[in-house]
């Protein structure tokens, strides 16, 4: 039941989750690449940083004795997902990481976090967090210690930046200057800018001697 429901939301992200969508042109001069593959709105960068107070989840002697926890998050804006290091037998457990997440629309998407408690068998629920991007861009940076949903105790402390694209590259040197500090929180590094390439058509392509012996034989 659970892969079977894993599936179909996976068929469904690909097809209506943001920033896929599904166009229907009405009129002719409408440009299809535009509605299809839109300029996104903005970037979310997320520093996760750390949690306290979370629920100890591994239990020994048949569940005579409680233990601790190791806790990991599942990050979520639109189809993007990132997934935390585990921090093992930790309740109050610090990850330090950043990503950043292309945001298309807002209102209409939102940063959904879960965290787990890993185990060999089934993972237990630690708690969520959901959070209107509207805010985020509002405020511009947010630096706050969130109460986890569905759980009686547990607390998560995000840092978020909404970062707007700009046509030009004059405050390129201001954006390095500033990452070049911020370096060792990401692994791969933080982003200065953004490429976007929107292949549109190819012509005189190879002829594929495979397919054609396969039509002969």
């Amino acid at each position: 039941s659970g892969l079977s429901d894993t599936i179909i939301l996976d068929i469904i992200s690909n097809y209506l989750v943001l920033p896929n969508r599904i166009t229907v042109p009405l009129v002719s001069e409408v440009q299809i690449a535009q509605l299809r593959f839109p300029i996104p709105k903005g970037v979310l960068r997320i520093h996760f940083i750390e949690a306290q107070d979370l629920e100890g989840k591994d239990t020994y002697l048949k569940g005579i004795v409680k233990g601790k926890s190791d806790p990991y998050g599942i990050i979520r804006v639109g189809n993007q997902i990132f997934q935390s290091k585990v921090i093992k037998e930790n309740l109050n457990p610090k990850w330090n990481e950043v990503y950043e997440a292309l945001v298309y629309e807002h209102p209409g998407q939102e940063l959904e976090i879960e965290l787990f408690d890993e185990d060999p068998d089934k993972d237990d629920f630690l708690g969520s967090l959901m959070i209107d991007l509207i805010e985020v861009e509002k405020e511009r940076l947010l630096d706050e210690w969130f109460t986890l949903d569905e759980v009686s105790k547990g607390k998560l402390h995000l840092r978020l930046e909404w970062l707007t694209l700009m046509p030009t590259a004059e405050n390129l040197d201001k954006v390095l200057t500033s990452i070049r500090a911020d370096k060792d929180q990401a692994n791969d590094g933080l982003s200065s800018a953004l490429l976007i390439l929107y292949l549109d058509s190819a012509r005189n392509l190879p002829v594929s001697y495979i397919l054609m012996d396969t039509l002969l034989s």
